[in-house]
């Protein structure tokens, strides 16, 4: 601040401001991608810049997806014939907004080696056909059964790829990487805050029993195995919800909320304790009475999806959807160690 009456004098900060180049490098070790992505990217218009180019230079090209290529999920924990595609490259526009995903030449068809053959051929999967039954899978892609699973790092799922596209003339897929990562990490955002609030109940109970207060059996402590499932549930259904009701099917909605039942209701054995009709909604009469096979087929479904993440996550070496530290992972020190500190955003 000037001196009463004396000039204004412009202070040099105490702290330089970095280039951008230093900030894209300081920002690639970050080890928790579901903080750089929700949170550094909102910190300021230059660092959502910052923090996108670190995506776009690094995580991208530490993105894969898996496209199942049999038509059901047959079960087991053995690695079904799929084809793994990577990133290719940007699109031609300025913000290069999509990202190209194929198959490294000559790997398409013969991943996992003679193991996949095998199945392939068993299956009924030619090498002629395989690209046809690819394309086949990403056109019939439902929100509730994307056949596909995306591994980001150390961390499986299969959120949305948003604008998702195949080109069969380049036998790639196309989508919007940025609303991709978005989709992603959102999700992992609504996990993490469901899992503090079962650690907080659970923090709770045990004082109340620490102060000999008596717990109501609905109070009583829920393991984290079975609250970990019912999470995973909960924030898949809400994606597929939230979907369908910006679609307006209402129909999809309501069997979305009408898994509860059916799962409740549900025994091990497969056979159901009650009528279908009893769900609200679908009585004799009602609204949506006839539309109990949608609550049927999306329990289907979201078993068969859960199947195959959890496969990838048993073959991840480690534990791919390890939450325990919300979704951090440590960047490839190779991939982190080769940034050029002449590099320059190229992606806006």
């Amino acid at each position: 601040m000037a001196a009463p009456g004396g000039p204004n004098v412009a202070h040099a900060p105490l702290c330089p401001s970095l280039p951008p180049e230093i900030w894209i490098r300081i920002l690639s070790y970050h080890d928790d991608l579901t903080h750089l992505w929700s949170i550094c990217r909102a910190v300021s218009p230059t660092f959502l810049a910052y923090s996108e180019q670190v995506f776009a230079e690094y995580i991208l090209r530490d993105t894969y997806i898996d496209w199942a290529l049999e038509k059901y999920n047959l079960g087991g924990k053995s690695r079904r014939p799929e084809m793994n595609v990577t990133f290719a490259r940007f699109s031609s526009d300025a913000g290069k907004n999509v990202a190209c995903f194929g198959a490294k030449s000559g790997a398409q068809l013969e991943y996992g080696g003679e193991r996949q053959r095998k199945w392939r051929l068993k299956l009924g999967i030619t090498e002629k056909s395989v690209m046809e039954r690819w394309e086949e899978r990403v056109r019939n892609s439902r929100p509730e059964q994307p056949n596909y699973t995306i591994r980001i790092g150390d961390m499986v799922n299969d959120t949305a790829l948003p604008g998702l596209a195949f080109d069969s003339k380049n036998n790639e897929i196309r989508f919007e990487w940025r609303d991709m990562f978005g989709a992603f990490f959102r999700e992992q955002l609504r996990f993490a805050a469901l899992r503090k609030r079962w650690y907080d109940n659970v923090a709770r109970r045990l004082r109340q029993v620490e102060n000999g207060e008596p717990l109501d059996a609905q109070d009583l402590y829920e393991p984290w195995s079975f609250a970990e499932v019912r999470i995973t549930k909960q924030v898949r259904r809400a994606r597929i919800r939230e979907w369908y009701k910006e679609k307006g099917n209402e129909e999809m909605v309501w069997a979305v909320d009408s898994l509860e039942y059916y799962e409740k209701w549900k025994k091990d054995d497969g056979m159901l304790t009650r009528s279908l009709g009893e769900i609200p909604g679908a009585g004799l009469g009602e609204r949506w009475f006839g539309s109990t096979y949608w609550v049927q087929t999306l329990h289907m479904d979201e078993q068969d999806c859960l199947h195959r993440i959890n496969v990838k996550v048993l073959a991840g070496s480690g534990g791919v959807n390890d939450y325990s530290n919300d979704g951090a992972r440590k960047l490839p020190q190779q991939r982190a160690r080769s940034m050029s500190v002449a590099s320059t955003i190229t992606v806006s």
